[in-house]
């Protein structure tokens, strides 16, 4: 989530010089999607940072000012991005990872950027308590430090980030940074008009700072910032070479459909046999038109009733994987966008809280945003009870609405993105940690018959000291995933975990021609050049295996 923290630099000063005998070394520091937030840092501690190892989380502000932030040294203009905060250390605190949330856009700029965007920490943690934001459970009951030591917060404040976590290749990152901060093109939506230029400048003169995309539910107290990134040839805004790069596999993950089902009466979504699938043609009808926000489009069949639909920014990877896989299809609706009728210099379009039918739409900026926009936050003025949103799924991202049924999730084209066969549709629970066997997480993605997923990746360099230690960290992850929090399918074979053999994925998305870059899949065996887009692209098999065959493809 993006916060607008206005605050003295001062604030930020480099603390005192560190003491210790020993240097402490930044062996990671992320940045980018909330998807991959807690099982990296799960990873760092147990496999990677040794006996007597130390965790810290943190996030949000302390007096108005970000605790911790993304800060973009090119243009003063660039507002500073805050996020969800790790960090891991060694007991001798001579190495440290760490990791600030954002989202994949972002990320992807704050790795891009020339020179790269730094990491500015609040003194706020070098005195209080980390606030546990991962379960202590998962770290063998370990709970958050008291506060980053002065070795630790010295290394890491003002550092540069190593490596993007995204949802989205960094080609179709920077497609959606074009197409969100050009000229609105309102035929078929290539441009959102957030921008000054025509998208078909992108490459050459792009819009370098476009306008802030505010948030309907907190009526634009929060924002997304787009700012303009390139990844290849040089900085659009210094002009400096952009560094060779390569992009890590780590998993996949769904996106599933929320709803709020609260409203047992006729024509609520929670009335007896009320809503659990819904069609392509349904969610497209729903979420492209700005015309049919309402229960009984959605399937209830009762009294129809207002229905509250909760858009994200379109800089989120969430937001971009769900579009092209969904919504912005190559036949059957090519200029379907959640972009509709909204026109970013127009009443109510920004912030986002445009009436819809007899419903409303509404924007959130991040996963938190659009999570408590279903849970019907009574801060959020006009929302009501039935309400719909969507997210990369994760326990920590569903845990606000999980196990309950007054809230629950949909298939999609009659497939559950989360267990074998749909029952109730309440969320799962994780009383972590929660293991499955391998090979047992997400059946109907792992069988390329749930449509709506991305792989997640890590960019990082090409070679060196950082592609070395990202490469260790996604390691890391990938094998205490079905062992912690099972939030994605691991990208290659982990052997055997829980009794059962994990085969890793053994699915892809077929890459296309993005941004001047042409494809290439990257295959066999996930070692290959991997370039080009693939939000969207054709569920193929072959995966980390040799093999063809389409599965699904955008229709």
């Amino acid at each position: 989530m993006k916060r607008l923290n206005l605050f003295a630099s001062l604030i930020f000063a480099a603390a005192a010089l560190v003491t210790s005998a020993n240097a402490t070394t930044v062996m990671v520091l992320g940045v980018g999607s909330s998807a991959q937030y807690k099982t990296a840092c799960i990873g760092a501690f147990l496999n990677l940072a040794g006996p007597g190892a130390s965790h810290y989380t943190s996030g949000g502000t302390t007096n108005g000012v970000n605790i911790a932030q993304m800060a973009d040294s090119r243009s003063s203009s660039i507002l500073p991005e805050g996020g969800n905060l790790w960090v891991v250390w060694n007991a001798a605190q001579t190495e440290v990872w760490a990791y600030l949330s954002v989202d994949s856009v972002v990320g992807n700029r704050g790795y891009f950027a020339q020179p790269r965007t730094t990491l500015q920490l609040n003194a706020y943690v070098e005195s209080n308590p980390g606030k546990n934001k991962i379960a202590a459970a998962l770290f063998g009951g370990v709970a958050d430090a008291s506060a980053v030591p002065p070795a630790v917060y010295n290394a890491l404040n003002n550092a540069h980030f190593t490596a993007a976590f995204t949802d989205i290749r960094p080609e179709d990152a920077k497609f959606a940074q074009c197409r969100t901060a050009s000229t609105l093109e309102s035929v078929d939506y290539t441009g959102l008009g957030y921008g000054t230029t025509m998208v078909s400048a992108c490459l050459t003169g792009p819009t370098q700072v476009g306008t802030p995309i505010k948030s309907g539910v907190t009526n634009g107290a929060t924002q997304a910032n787009p700012v303009a990134f390139n990844i290849s040839g040089t900085d659009p805004f210094t002009g400096i070479s952009i560094p060779a790069f390569t992009t890590i596999p780590i998993g996949a993950a769904p996106i599933i459909f929320i709803v709020n089902r609260s409203d047992t009466s006729s024509g609520g979504l929670g009335e007896p046999g009320g809503p659990t699938n819904v069609s392509l043609a349904t969610i497209q009808s729903i979420y492209t038109t700005g015309a049919h926000c309402d229960t009984n489009t959605l399937g209830a069949s009762g009294t129809n009733k207002p229905l509250t639909v909760f858009n994200r920014e379109p800089m989120s990877g969430t937001f971009n994987t769900t579009e092209f896989t969904n919504f912005r299809l190559t036949a059957n609706n090519h200029t379907g966008t959640q972009e509709f009728g909204v026109n970013p210099s127009a009443l109510n379009s920004n912030p986002l809280t445009l009436a819809c039918g007899i419903g409303n739409r509404f924007r959130a900026i991040g996963t938190g945003e659009e999570v408590s926009g279903v849970f019907n936050n009574p801060a959020i003025v006009g929302v009501n009870t039935n309400s719909i949103g969507y997210v990369f799924f994760s326990f920590a991202n569903i845990q606000p609405i999980s196990g309950t049924p007054e809230y629950g999730y949909l298939q999609l084209a009659g497939v559950d993105p989360l267990q074998a066969t749909y029952t109730t549709g309440e969320l799962p629970t994780c009383s972590e940690p929660c293991p499955v066997a391998g090979g047992a997480s997400f059946p109907n993605l792992r069988n390329g018959h749930y449509r709506s997923w991305s792989l997640l990746r890590v960019v990082t360099d090409a070679s060196g000291t950082n592609y070395t230690n990202t490469k260790n960290l996604v390691v890391a992850a990938q094998q205490h995933v079905n062992l912690t929090d099972p939030d994605f399918v691991p990208f290659l074979p982990q052997g055997t975990q829980n009794g059962s053999n994990e085969p890793g994925l053994t699915l892809y998305r077929s890459h296309f021609l993005q941004e001047g870059v042409s494809p290439n899949n990257g295959l066999p065996n996930g070692v290959g050049t991997e370039h080009g887009g693939d939000m969207g692209g054709c569920i193929e098999t072959g995966g980390n295996n040799s093999g063809t065959g389409v599965l699904s493809c955008r229709q």
